[in-house]
C-alpha cells in the first residue's frame, strides 16, 4: 500500500521528525481558509500517487489567500499523470538553504535493509543515479546490529553535513529506520530533507509504501489511512479509484445486476462465461489476481456493491494457497459492517461459492451470518441468476 504524503507526513511526525505547518483541503474556499490560519507563502501540493508531480504542475506556491483560492481551483479536478487531484496539502513555504535525498528501504540482493542518502535532493532517485551515481551514499543495516549510531554519523557526513546540524541529520535517520520497522515497511523517503536557512532539518516531503503480507499487524493503521477521503465523491470514477487504491487487477463494469467476485483470472472467466450461460446478466466484474486476503475481500465487496446497478454478488473462490476460513471472515466483516446500508437498500443478495482449504469452516463462518454458500459452482450461480431474476 503506497501512502499519500500527507499521510506519510503524519507517521513522519508522530515519531519525531520535523515537518511543515499544513493542513488538507478538499476546496478552493478551503485551501484559502488553512493559508490564512498558517500565514503567507504557502505551497499547495495535489495528493496523488504519481512522481513528477512538481514537473506537471501539481505543486505551486502561493503569496495570499486570494491567489492560493485561485490556484487552488486550477489543480483541483486535474488530472495529473492520468491520476484526478481530490485534495490538497497547504504547506507553510520553506526558506531552504539546501535539500537532501534520505530514503530507508529493503535491499533484496543483500537481504537486509539499506540507508541511502545524496546531497542532491529534490529529484527522483534515479536520476540522482545515472547523473551523479558517485554522490549517492548507500550504507547497509544488519538487522542483529541494527543502525548504529556511527553508521548515521557516516551517513551525515558523507553528505557534507558537519556540527550540530549533523547531529540532527544523524537523528532524523534513526527515526526513519525506525519507521520502516514498526509499520513493516517496504520504503520510507524523504525527497527533499531540507536544511532551512534557521538550521532546521524539515522533511519538505514524505513517501512510504507498507508491505501488504503484513496488514494484518497492523489493521488499526490500514483502517485510519483508508478512512481518509482523498478520491472522487461519484460513481464510476469513485470505484476506478478505489480498485487502483486496493491495488485489485481488474474490475469491469458492463450491463445487467450481478456483480462478480473472483480470486484469480482462470476463476472469474470460467465464472463469468457460466454465469451468461445460466442467462445471468453481469453489471461488474471484479478480479482479486490470486492475491485474495480478508481484507481485500472486504474491499471488493465495498466496491462493487457501491454500483446501484448491482442487486446480487456472486463471489466464487478457490483455496489453494488461502484459507476459506479467512476468506469468510472478510465477507461476514463486509455484512456487518455494512449491514444497515444492505438493509436499508434491500441489496445486494449475496451468494458464496467456496472450495478448497477450510471450506466446511468457511461455510459454517458465512452460514452463521446468514450468507448463502456453495461448494458446486453450477449450484451458486444457479442461485444467484435465479436471485437477480427477482430483482
Amino acid at each position: 500500500m503506497r501512502l499519500y504524503e500527507f499521510q506519510a507526513k503524519e507517521i513522519f511526525a508522530e515519531h519525531g521528525i520535523n515537518i511543515p505547518r499544513g493542513k488538507l483541503a478538499h476546496s478552493s474556499e478551503e485551501a484559502g481558509k488553512i493559508a490564512a490560519d498558517i500565514g503567507a507563502p504557502v505551497a499547495l501540493k495535489a495528493q496523488v500517487l504519481v512522481g513528477g508531480r512538481g514537473l506537471a504542475g501539481g505543486i505551486m506556491f502561493a503569496n495570499d489567500s486570494k491567489e492560493v483560492e485561485e490556484i487552488s481551483s486550477q489543480i483541483l479536478g486535474k488530472s495529473l499523470k492520468n491520476e484526478d487531484v481530490n485534495c490538497l496539502l497547504v504547506e507553510e513555504k520553506l526558506d531552504i538553504e539546501i535539500e537532501y535525498y534520505l530514503g530507508v528501504t529493503i535491499d533484496y540482493k543483500s537481504k537486509c535493509p539499506v540507508v541511502i542518502a545524496s546531497s542532491r535532493g529534490g529529484m527522483d532517485i534515479e536520476s540522482i543515479a545515472s547523473k551523479y551515481p558517485d554522490q549517492i551514499i548507500k550504507e547497509q543495516i544488519r538487522p542483529p546490529l541494527g543502525l548504529t549510531d556511527f553508521q548515521t554519523r557516516r551517513i551525515a557526513k558523507k553528505v557534507g553535513i558537519v556540527g550540530k546540524n549533523q547531529r540532527k541529520f544523524a537523528a532524523t535517520v534513526k527515526k526513519l529506520y525506525s519507521i520502516l520497522q514498526a509499520f513493516d515497511a517496504t520504503l520510507v523517503e524523504i525527497n527533499p530533507l531540507v536544511l532551512t536557512t534557521d538550521d532546521q532539518i524539515i522533511a519538505a516531503d514524505a513517501k512510504m509504501t507498507l508491505d501488504d503480507n503484513a496488514s494484518f499487524r497492523h489493521r488499526e493503521l490500514y483502517s485510519r489511512l483508508k478512512s481518509v477521503e482523498t478520491r472522487p465523491k461519484e460513481g464510476k470514477k469513485l470505484r476506478k479509484a478505489m480498485t487502483e487504491e486496493a491495488e485489485i487487477p481488474t474490475y469491469i463494469e458492463l450491463s445487467g445486476n450481478i456483480g462478480i467476485i473472483s480470486d484469480g483470472a482462470g476463476t472469474g472467466m470460467c465464472t463469468f462465461d457460466l454465469t451468461r450461460d445460466f442467462g445471468g446478466k453481469i453489471e461488474a466484474y471484479c478480479e482479486l489476481g490470486g492475491r485474495a486476503t480478508p481484507e481485500i475481500i472486504e474491499k471488493a465487496m465495498d466496491i462493487v456493491s457501491s454500483n446501484e446497478d448491482v442487486s446480487i454478488l456472486l463471489i466464487n473462490l478457490i483455496g489453494g494457497l488461502n484459507r476459506m476460513d479467512e476468506m469468510a471472515q472478510g465477507i461476514t466483516s463486509f455484512v456487518s459492517k455494512e449491514k444497515d446500508r444492505l438493509e436499508d437498500a434491500g441489496k445486494p443478495s449475496i451468494v458464496v461459492r467456496m472450495s478448497g482449504t477450510l471450506e466446511d469452516e468457511g461455510r459454517r463462518i458465512l452460514g452463521n451470518a446468514g450468507v448463502a454458500s456453495y461448494d458446486n459452482i453450477y449450484d451458486a450461480i444457479e442461485k444467484a441468476v435465479e436471485l437477480s431474476g427477482r430483482v
